[in-house]
């Protein structure tokens, strides 16, 4: 209670100096002195003003409480700077940890506040207080110019003809009016609240399954590196053995190769020797020498290259090349699998008519505006949506799902998907044309063609795809550094369409979507 006291004791001080300066100051004081306590009154009052007034709302105390530290603050006012400051209740003024809650009403100073408003109003200090033209009380207020006036400025030329009301009364009204707006602001940040409060908890929820897919992608990418490893591993081995082989069956042909040259050699040198023999002596044992020499061509012609190594040496050369094709088909997989982005539509392009799932994957048209705002991003005259995904360099590529309705009104379906500028017209009539920022291939009857036609949407003129077939699901691929739009069937992976040298020029490029009767599409 000794900070209550002393906050106290400090206001009594000043109503006494006040009273004593400005209602008893001698009757025979000159003029001059009379003005100048009256000068030191007027300082004085606001200082007595300023000791009945709230810190947070600089307005006079409404139900003071008092905190452990001294410092005094309207609860409303208190108790919504905590709630606002969302940590450790702390003093406002001096910044000294408080428990929550942890306050007294200061009855006293609310009693002093009373008097200080009745005192305000008598010497034209305080918040909200004396007139500056006329020094009188503002006790009433001026509808027109929505401000507290005195009663001289009720009677003054500016205001004669606004309509005036007490003060009080302006005051509930408008009270009144702000209680309302309060309330409303209230329910908007309970909104924002639930909003932020959804938007953590499905962050989360991304970050979590973009946890798993990273593990997955590792796990994968580990599965792949084991299997090519233990692939190497067995295919070398293989080599290996056979290579073991070669050079074993090599040094046994050399050797065997080796003998025979060292038996002709001997058998060379021996035949010589005999034809120089006379005949007698020549033709004696001659059968021996002669079946010597069949012997010698007999272990020839069974000499050889090793049965079976040339064959399995070509048998691993071709399995080097259906493994050299599986791994070129394998990285043009994952490479076409990495390019490939998930795309959602921006629902604020979306025209009024059409109707944009929650997941905002899936469009159609609906039959009645769907009361969205008219912003400066939406189509307002065509049924045209984008994807929120914008590529301003690279390749990639997404597909379409195209789901059409009854049997009956399947040639008279109407759709489109493709891509466009990001900068792509939003008002009123934009056909679906390079010239306009669209490259994009659908299904519409167009002049005296017959209903069921595709075409592609090229620039002079409309190019007719002749499909002979429904289109239920279309590729949509994108090379933005190259200028090329390519369009496949996705299930047949047949190509349907490209546009070739189609001029960017360097704008960000968004997936376009159009759908009129009879089909919706699905991304």
């Amino acid at each position: 209670m000794n900070a209550l006291n002393e906050h106290f004791l400090v206001v009594v001080e000043l109503i006494a100096i006040l009273c004593t300066e400005r209602y008893y100051t001698p009757a025979i004081c000159f003029r001059e002195r009379e003005r100048e306590r009256e000068m030191a009154a007027e300082g004085l009052v606001k200082e007595f003003c300023d000791e009945t007034t709230c810190p947070i709302c600089l307005e006079y105390f409404r139900e003071p409480v008092i905190l452990d530290c001294g410092h005094n603050f309207c609860r409303g006012c208190l108790t919504r700077y905590w709630e606002e400051s969302r940590g450790a209740a702390s003093c406002p003024q001096c910044r000294e940890a408080i428990r929550r809650r942890n306050f007294r009403p200061n009855r006293q100073l609310a009693n002093v506040v009373e008097i200080a408003k009745k005192f305000s109003l008598q010497v034209g200090e305080g918040p909200g207080s004396g007139c500056e033209s006329h020094s009188e009380p503002l006790k009433l207020f001026c509808r027109e110019d929505e401000a507290p006036i005195c009663v001289v400025c009720d009677r003054s030329k500016e205001h004669r003809e606004h309509q005036v009301i007490p003060l009080e009364e302006a005051s509930q009204e408008y009270k009144g009016k702000i209680q309302a707006q309060l309330q409303s602001l209230v329910e908007e940040r309970q909104t924002l609240l639930e909003w932020k409060l959804v938007e953590e908890e499905r962050s989360q929820t991304y970050l979590t399954e973009l946890e798993e897919e990273k593990h997955n992608v590792t796990g994968a990418f580990e599965r792949m590196h084991d299997f090519l490893d233990k692939l190497e591993r067995f295919w070398l081995a293989e080599l290996a053995d056979l290579e073991n082989e070669m050079k074993k069956r090599q040094e046994e042909y050399v050797s065997r190769l080796s003998e025979e040259i060292s038996c002709l050699s001997s058998l060379i040198t021996e035949m010589e020797t005999k034809c120089q023999q006379p005949a007698l002596e020549f033709l004696q044992d001659i059968r021996t020498t002669l079946s010597r020499y069949q012997e010698v061509q007999m272990r020839q012609t069974m000499l050889g290259v090793s049965p079976g190594l040339e064959e399995r040496l070509e048998s691993y050369t071709q399995k080097n090349s259906v493994l050299k094709n599986a791994m070129e088909k394998c990285e043009g997989s994952l490479t076409q699998a990495l390019n490939k982005v998930s795309i959602t539509l921006d629902r604020d392009t979306a025209h009024p008519f059409l109707i944009v799932t929650q997941d905002l994957k899936s469009v159609r048209r609906g039959e009645k505006n769907q009361g969205v705002p008219d912003n400066s991003e939406r189509f307002d005259n065509m049924l045209y949506v984008l994807g929120h995904a914008r590529f301003a360099s690279g390749r990639y590529w997404w597909e379409v799902g195209v789901e059409e309705e009854e049997e009956e009104e399947r040639d008279q379906s109407t759709w489109a998907v493709g891509v466009a500028k990001e900068s792509v017209r939003r008002k009123g009539y934009i056909s679906i044309h390079p010239t306009e920022g669209i490259w994009a291939v659908g299904k519409t009857k167009y002049e005296s063609a017959s209903p069921g036609h595709f075409w592609a949407f090229t620039s002079p003129e409309r190019t007719l795809l002749k499909l002979g077939y429904e289109l239920r699901k279309i590729r949509v691929s994108l090379d933005y550094d190259e200028g090329r739009v390519e369009f496949y069937d996705a299930y047949t992976d047949d190509l349907i369409f490209t546009f070739r040298e189609a001029t960017f020029s360097g704008e960000r490029i968004q997936p376009f979507f159009f759908v009129w009767w009879g089909a919706g599409l699905k991304c």
